[in-house]
């Protein structure tokens, strides 16, 4: 009798979805995971042996299985969404895009990452992993850029410059497809420029922001990039948001408050755009789009101080008074509307 024989079997498509299945963390050399026998946290699977699994309490459970890894006849649920919402995609972009997706959402709790976890940018380590990705270092990252390469329309994973962008913001549309990614480098802060911006599905027009509005927040922060919306999560993190890919790009986002604008009728309104000409100009149309549709009481613009220009600029320069300054304007915003629904 073959001695594998005597383990039992874990057959899975792939190792992604066995690591995502089990809850691995990564440790270095090898992943801790949940043990599917005993479903406590202490199994282990070393990276140089992922065929094998084993419990580490040896007392109570020591299980030890094997993991094999077959593709399946069944669509992967991610792949059978696309399918049927891109069909004009090649089935090697269909698998590139199932593939980015689900190597994301591991990645935002499977990997370790010294960056995220230790504050970057002022951001709290649960803020930044729910929205970054760190692919971690520059062979990773090329990897990233060959699997791909056919929904970029070109191979970037030999070109070094492009390789040391390790931060990867997804952008995700309606219906939590893919649609583009925003990266930046941690390893080399002087690359320029420092964001770079790709489209991921090539088959549409990508949404080119990024909202979140959660059903109990009252304020929602208007801002020019992630980065910045994030920031006033720190401070706020019931806080919503809509976060620009940058000043020029406002188009979709006024469509967006043109036929929605009932999600922010009971809101506060904060424009925090960058305080400089591109920002203010942005803030203008904005703004214009808001009073035509009868949002005017509801918006308070950000004020900035000692030379900062941005949102993150200031969270990272003096948070104290950066939390001071959100907490009079949200107080001052709510005084305003008060007034006016007394005048009404």
């Amino acid at each position: 009798m073959d001695k594998q024989d005597l383990y039992k079997k874990l057959v899975y498509q792939n190792i992604e979805d066995a690591l995502a299945e089990l809850n691995a963390e990564d440790k270095g050399r090898y992943y801790i995971c949940n043990c599917p026998e005993c479903n406590e946290h202490e199994a282990f699977i070393y990276k140089n042996n992922t065929n094998f699994i084993r419990c580490n309490r040896e007392n109570h459970c020591g299980e030890r299985m094997l993991l094999q890894f077959h593709e399946i006849e069944d669509v992967h649920p991610e792949r059978e969404k696309i399918q049927k919402t891109f069909p004009s995609l090649s089935d090697d972009q269909k698998e590139a895009l199932t593939w980015s997706m689900r190597l994301f959402s591991f990645a935002k709790t499977g990997t370790k990452s010294e960056v995220l976890d230790n504050g970057y940018r002022g951001l709290s380590k649960e803020n930044g992993r729910e929205h970054i990705v760190d692919l971690q270092n520059e062979q990773v990252t090329s990897y990233f850029f060959n699997k791909t390469s056919s929904l970029l329309g070109k191979d970037y994973s030999n070109n070094s410059w492009m390789c040391k962008r390790n931060l990867v913001f997804p952008l995700y549309d309606e219906n939590n497809i893919l649609n583009r990614v925003l990266l930046r480098s941690s390893s080399d802060p002087t690359v320029e420029p420092k964001e770079i911006q790709l489209i991921m599905n090539p088959s549409k027009e990508t949404k080119d922001f990024f909202m979140e509005i959660p059903d109990k927040a009252k304020m929602v922060v208007f801002s020019e990039s992630l980065l910045d919306a994030l920031s006033f999560r720190e401070i706020d993190p019931n806080s919503g948001f809509v976060a620009l890919t940058g000043a020029s790009k406002t188009r979709q986002v006024q469509a967006y408050i043109k036929e929605n604008k009932g999600a922010f009728t009971d809101k506060h309104i904060l424009m925090a755009m960058d305080d400089d000409k591109a920002g203010w100009k942005a803030a203008q149309k904005l703004v214009d789009t808001m009073r035509k549709e009868g949002l005017k009481e509801n918006i308070s613009f950000f004020r900035y101080s000692d030379g900062f220009k941005d949102a993150n600029e200031f969270l990272q320069g003096n948070r104290t008074q950066f939390a001071k300054r959100y907490l009079q304007d949200t107080k001052q915003l709510q005084r305003t509307k008060q007034m006016h629904l007394e005048m009404s």
